[in-house]
């Protein structure tokens, strides 16, 4: 039987770091992380992701539980309240629900390197092996 690891934020940091080493130059990434309870209380955070673009991921009892792109044209804002208010699975909605739970974002700081985010978000899927809610790839 394969035991399947969780995987933490700090996981997610250390691949993004031997992805983006494989790149001849790098990535220009910042790293934000804000708890559920926040985000709705101040909307600050999401209000500065309007026009960013980049990956970000669910966080739930320092587990990841969830990875997404937003690709230029969406935005990270767009992104994560729409996973915010994707109601109708009861084990996201645990998720969505417990103010406790983070999101963090990787914002690509140069928008000409927009094109490696889907190829980060696949990469990140794998490596974490699958976080449970993520269904392609």
């Amino acid at each position: 039987m394969i035991v399947k690891r969780n995987y933490s934020n700090i996981d997610v940091q250390n691949f993004v770091n031997l992805f983006s080493s494989k790149i001849s130059n790098g990535l220009e990434l910042t790293y934000r992380k804000e708890t559920l309870e926040n985000i709705k209380n101040h909307k600050n955070f999401t209000d500065e992701l309007k026009t960013e673009c980049g990956i970000y991921y669910f966080i739930q009892d320092n587990i990841v539980k969830y990875v997404g792109r937003a690709l230029p044209a969406v935005g990270l804002r767009s992104r994560i309240l729409n996973q915010m208010n994707a109601f109708g699975d009861v084990e996201w909605d645990k998720v969505i629900t417990d103010n406790s739970s983070e999101v963090a974002v990787i914002i690509f700081n140069n928008r000409e390197q927009w094109y490696f985010i889907s190829a980060l978000e696949h990469y990140l899927i794998e490596k974490l092996e699958k976080p449970i809610f993520n269904k392609r790839c």
